[in-house]
């Protein structure tokens, strides 16, 4: 492997010059074989000055074309090692996107917005119907109009605060419990330098030195964009801010993360906030995910996401199929399917597959596609039903080891992945559930039935589950979307939940819905004295059209053992 020095090609730290142009010409002249490394300092990129290319990216909103700083697109046995160095981009636009790459190393940066993707204010007063909120200009710049304040984030580009808002506790600086998704900053009224009064009617009310995280703008670009690509690894990145999902994979193969860190850049003046939306994201794809030794903190949205893509099944004619993809945020996908891959057709209100066929061709064409099967399968389908499709082909492995989940907005990690899973010597301080087992074909459209997973030698603190959002049933919930459960055909299958330890104020530690073969044995549960749950009154475990439970063996300190379980 060649040695290559960024700046021979005039890639060059502190120059204050844009250096997009310069360092795409460099992918250009080395594509393949070769450890380009940069010297220490800061690069800087704007939007202005962006690549522009077509991709539909999941989980975010549709755009004719994204903005990108650096495209590695067909290279081969490359390692980027940026040395530590500071990556400053201004405007939105994804800082790296990587396409059709393979054996690829992303090492050693730090990304940041000089002005960031997301704002942050401090209560610094409260009565019974409004709190007032100071915004630092020199931190979070902006201006106010029309009741919303507009944050400019570099290139030209403002955006206004959009009602989306969550508030952090002044000393712990963790999401305060019970405020998850029930504060909004849709009007403000100025009465003050930089200071904005939030008028409340019945709902929350931060305390005084509360961080309110104020969300603008909208998921338009990831941090890192990896599509079709095999064999990459991200280690040592951290990011500071980012406008949508931080590292988003979709249809790769053999993804690594290790120490990739999510966290308030503090000496900017920001003391909670950095990605506006998930952390990791991996959509579709195949061989093995690992996420070793990572952390987050203070992200708006999921710190890990992994799963697949269910999409509508409109007609089945013989061997070809017409589909349309479910959800505005999940379209358009050049890689949804390859030929040999399996995809099951499930019926969408009992969610069980109720037909296999091998993908022969796949062709896009904007939201729907077809499917050529080798075989025809219109007749073991009932059409009457609605049906959905799902590749069984397009999943992963899934370990997570090592990480620390701190408090984000919504969950720890949502997996739905029919490969095996492994959860384990993870810490976690989630505000909504800690892991979440889904699976759906009816709204978010994030597939895939679960059939080996090991949750193990975990911390659950008290933090979890502090705050109601969608699914949060337990501090893990096991709530595959189904509309009509049926006992004798459940949706996910050998959970194993084994060796952890739970410290709650008497939420469920677990909750699970439409599983067989699920086993929670030898936990520690303390229940603490100390919180106020927001759905008291449920044991810690519940499950619900479950068969072939095994619970036991588990020690539960500060309950009586009469009031521990309840199956329905």
């Amino acid at each position: 492997m060649k040695i290559i020095n960024a700046r021979d090609f005039g890639v060059a730290p502190d120059t204050g010059r844009d250096m997009t142009e310069a360092i795409n010409r460099l992918f250009e002249k080395v594509s393949h074989d070769a450890k380009i490394v940069f010297a220490p300092g800061r690069y800087d990129f704007s939007a202005e000055n962006a690549l522009r290319r077509s991709y539909s990216l999941s989980n975010s909103e549709p755009l004719p074309e994204r903005k990108i700083a650096m495209l590695l697109r067909g290279m081969t046995n490359i390692t980027l090692d940026f040395t530590g160095c500071s990556l400053m981009f201004a405007g939105h636009m994804m800082p790296v996107a990587v396409d059709s790459c393979s054996d690829i190393t992303l090492r050693g940066a730090v990304i940041d917005w000089e002005k960031p993707l997301i704002a942050e204010g401090i209560v610094v007063k409260t009565g019974d119907d409004y709190c007032d909120i100071y915004v630092d200009p020199a931190s979070f710049p902006y201006r106010y109009a029309d009741g919303r304040l507009w944050f400019d984030v570099g290139a030209g580009e403002e955006y206004a605060t959009n009602g989306g808002a969550i508030c952090f506790e002044p000393v712990s600086l963790t999401v305060a419990p019970g405020s998850g998704d029930s504060f909004g900053v849709s009007h403000l009224e100025p009465i003050g330098e930089d200071t904005y009064r939030r008028r409340v009617r019945g709902g929350y009310i931060p305390p005084e030195g509360s961080v309110v995280a104020l969300r603008h703008n909208d998921r338009w670009h990831a941090g890192i964009f990896y599509e079709n690509s095999e064999r990459v690894l991200t280690e040592d990145i951290t990011f500071y801010s980012c406008g949508g999902l931080g590292c988003l994979a979709q249809f790769c193969t053999d993804m690594t993360f290790r120490r990739v860190l999510f966290t308030p850049n503090t000496a900017a003046g920001r003391r909670v906030t950095n990605g506006r939306d998930d952390g990791l994201h991996i959509t579709c794809c195949r061989g093995e995910t690992v996420v070793e030794d990572c952390a987050f903190s203070g992200l708006m949205d999921d710190p890990i996401n992994v799963h697949g893509c269910s999409v509508v099944v409109e007609s089945v004619e013989g061997d070809t199929a017409r589909c349309r993809f479910g959800h505005p945020q999940a379209m358009g996908f050049d890689y949804w399917a390859r030929r040999g891959d399996v995809v099951a057709v499930i019926d969408r209100a009992k969610m069980n597959p109720v037909a296999t066929a091998t993908v022969a061709e796949y062709t896009p064409s904007g939201n729907c596609f077809t499917l050529r099967f080798k075989s025809d399968i219109s007749g073991a389908l009932d059409l009457s039903r609605p049906l959905a499709a799902d590749n069984l082909s397009a999943a992963c492995a899934v370990t997570i080891r090592g990480c620390r989940f701190g408090s984000c907005r919504a969950r720890g990690i949502l997996v739905s992945e029919p490969k095996r899973i492994l959860i384990e010597d993870n810490l976690f301080d989630s505000s909504g559930c800690a892991i979440l087992f889904s699976g759906d074909c009816n709204g978010w459209f994030e597939s895939g039935a679960v059939h080996d997973a090991t949750v193990r030698r975990n911390v659950f603190t008290d933090r979890c589950l502090s705050s109601a959002y969608q699914f949060c049933d337990g501090v893990i919930s096991i709530n595959p979307v189904v509309p009509e459960p049926d006992d004798a055909l459940p949706f996910h299958e050998n959970i194993r939940i084994t060796d952890n330890i739970f410290d709650t104020p008497s939420q469920p530690v677990l909750y699970a819905l439409s599983t067989a073969g699920l086993v929670f044995e030898r936990n520690r549960i303390f229940i603490a004295p100390h919180g106020a749950p927001w759905r008291p009154g449920d044991a810690p475990v519940v499950i619900e059209h479950c068969s072939g439970a095994s619970i036991g063996d588990n020690v539960i300190v500060g309950r009586p053992a009469s009031d521990s379980y309840r199956i329905k």
